[in-house]
């Protein structure tokens, strides 16, 4: 009887440190809090509003999380390898205008759609030759194309919105509604490039690259990563997110407008870092990011849903930010304090 009950009782404490460790995971995993923010948020806006979780809400909230979330996967991934971008709104921007222009002028769309998505694929070049070639910082290098394009954008379309009003099959693959739901093809975009960059990163050789290359200068060299050649590829890809959310946003809504992306600079970085991923590089979550562009859908949505002045959305924004930055850091405390007593590694 002895044996059995101290069998029970041990079988009892391994149970119970195999469900301690799956929460830890659970809590520490870096998308978790956007998650969790998210249902939390949605449910008080529920409360408050009575009507928000219905199909037109939750549809409108997607026009503003798809394109954003598309853009903040490409920022979370070059911010994880140490670099950001702060022309993402420039080139969200810039990109359907270019299309929209050249269908203007007669080009056919596909060929109009492929040169359009070669500018922000040149200006990821010119932004990784510039920072890692010449040593100057990211942050002034994408500032002074943000500067750039936005003017290039204003004098191409003398400050007046590009329209479309055709019918393609391409512009209905990139934006059209999906039957009567009130949703777009944009959220499966979203969450198809979302996954795609999620697998890039975790089941990929350069996906550990990237990781290597947001760490510590030298350190990612001296482990034979290619650091300038993958710094390089990261800003091709969030320069071609961005363009590319710039054409989805285009194909839905039907015009670009120059400074149309102007906020989206730094909502970008706000929707990776409420998803987890550091502002020091290395450590990030690129689902987590998909959620916390979500977020700021849910919270412009819900605002409005409850009548809040419209300035309460930047500054609910800002709060929810510093929230973001000082959760993360405790997490991070908490995971290295769980990792010595062995319920995570």
């Amino acid at each position: 009887m002895i044996t059995t009950r101290d069998g029970s009782r041990s079988a009892l404490q391994a149970r119970w440190k195999r469900l301690a460790k799956l929460s830890s995971r659970i809590l520490l995993a870096r998308s978790f809090g956007a998650i969790a923010t998210v249902i939390i948020t949605g449910a008080v806006f529920q409360v408050m509003s009575g009507n928000f979780l219905t199909a037109d809400e939750i549809a409108g909230l997607f026009v503003v999380a798809a394109p954003l979330g598309i853009t903040g996967v490409g920022v979370a991934l070059l911010m994880m390898s140490g670099e950001f971008d702060l022309s993402v709104g420039s080139m969200f921007s810039i990109t359907p205008i270019v299309m929209g222009e050249l269908m203007a002028a007669g080009w056919n769309i596909w060929l109009a759609f492929i040169v359009a998505m070669l500018l922000p694929l040149c200006f990821g070049v010119l932004h990784g030759a510039i920072t890692t070639l010449a040593g100057i910082p990211s942050f002034i290098t994408t500032l002074g194309s943000y500067f750039l394009l936005d003017g290039v954008a204003f004098i191409i379309t003398g400050g007046y919105p590009v329209e479309y009003t055709g019918h393609s099959h391409l512009m209905s693959w990139l934006g059209a509604p999906i039957g009567s739901s009130g949703f777009a093809v944009t959220v499966f975009w979203m969450v198809g490039l979302t996954a795609v960059v999620a697998v890039l990163v975790a089941w990929t050789r350069f996906g550990n690259w990237s990781l290597a290359a947001g760490g510590r200068r030298g350190v990612g060299r001296a482990l034979g990563v290619p650091t300038a050649r993958v710094k390089t590829v990261n800003f091709c890809i969030c320069a071609m997110l961005a363009g590319f959310a710039g054409i989805v946003s285009f194909a839905n809504v039907g015009s670009a407008a120059p400074g149309s992306g102007a906020n989206n600079n730094l909502l970008a970085i706000v929707a990776a870092v409420l998803g987890g991923t550091s502002l020091f590089g290395i450590e990030g979550s690129i689902v987590g990011t998909m959620f916390g562009a979500v977020m700021l859908g849910v919270l412009e949505t819900g605002l409005v849903l409850v009548g809040a002045p419209g300035t309460m959305y930047e500054a609910m924004i800002g709060v929810i930010l510093i929230v973001a930055v000082l959760a993360n850091v405790r997490f991070g405390h908490l995971g290295t304090r769980l990792a010595r007593v062995g319920l995570v590694r």
